[in-house]
């Protein structure tokens, strides 16, 4: 894995924290590492909504209704020579996935497919839409992993999420949304967001199903992508070897059945049966013939920093 260091402008600094481990851990706090630099900014929006008002929106005509949100235009991309990666922005951090807490009902192995579900949410004047997230480790034990363009910016609100959802079953039920945080600048290379859930009945979604890990700041290597299409209403995946695409995206070619609706799914980096795999970026919709992430630098950890403590 070749790792390069890049010399930015800091907007935010945050106090470094305790050291990191590679395995399975708890549902507990998160040890971090602030990396260096970044020159994109960030936004937040915090909900309104009462959970009450947003169970009561979401009929099952709305949702019959709900299509999937658009992809960023994008333009063909070429592949570069063999072998060459995205690189990094700073030093590589690890946060470690995290297990259902005992009791939750859930297999105690972690497992992305446990985690990642689908999305509603609602762009006012616009209508209803889908997208999916993964849940990811985070302090409060509430946090979505999804991509910008799914509303975010956009005036978008009721946000709705499911857990391993499959059909329109949802085995763990459905959580509403407290706060919300994107990466702003830029395209497709900087789409991604993070959602912080409510805790309906006190019940916190990593401690259900646990969550998956994420990796900031990692070059690419061979991936997985996760995400629920519409047009199929459950998990699928494609996997292959990622590499750099010309506008600083991640890229991965020969990846099919990932249409509409399978946006802000999880770019998974050393994926295993037992879970513990990380999160390096978000689906974000195809860029000429390839599949496109939006891989995590700087910035992601500004905004994941932040949802993990709201």
């Amino acid at each position: 894995m070749r790792l390069r260091r890049f010399t930015r402008t800091t907007l935010t600094t945050f106090a470094a924290a305790a050291s990191l481990c590679a395995g399975l851990t708890p549902g507990t706090a998160v040890a971090q590492e602030r990396p260096t630099g970044s020159g994109t900014g960030t936004a937040e929006v915090v909900n309104t909504e009462s959970p009450a008002r947003l169970d009561a929106y979401w009929t099952p005509a709305r949702i019959r209704a709900a299509v999937p949100m658009p992809a960023p235009d994008a333009v063909s991309a070429a592949r570069p020579s063999a072998g060459v990666v995205a690189e990094a922005d700073s030093e590589p951090v690890h946060i470690p996935a995290t297990r259902a807490l005992a009791g939750s009902g859930v297999q105690t192995r972690a497992s992305v497919w446990g985690t990642v579900g689908r999305l509603y949410f609602t762009i006012p004047g616009k209508g209803d839409y889908i997208c999916s997230g993964n849940v990811v480790t985070s302090n409060n034990r509430s946090v979505v992993a999804t991509a910008r363009h799914c509303g975010f910016g956009e005036g978008g609100t009721n946000y709705r999420f499911a857990p391993n959802y499959n059909k329109g079953n949802a085995p763990h039920g459905w959580w509403g949304w407290r706060s919300a945080g994107w990466v702003t600048g830029g395209g497709q290379e900087n789409d991604n967001a993070f959602l912080v859930l409510d805790t309906p009945d006190g019940r916190r979604v990593q401690d259900v199903v646990g969550s998956t890990g994420l990796g900031f700041n990692w070059s690419s290597n061979y991936a997985h992508i996760i995400g629920l299409p519409a047009d199929k209403d459950y998990a699928v995946w494609c996997e292959g070897q990622g590499y750099a695409g010309p506008g600083g995206q991640r890229l991965m070619n020969n990846c099919n059945g990932l249409s509409g609706g399978a946006s802000g799914g999880a770019w998974i980096e050393n994926y295993q049966p037992d879970g513990s795999a990380m999160q390096t970026g978000a689906y974000s919709g195809s860029y000429g013939s390839a599949a496109a992430a939006s891989a995590y630098g700087n910035a992601a950890y500004d905004v994941w920093n932040g949802a993990q403590n709201a």
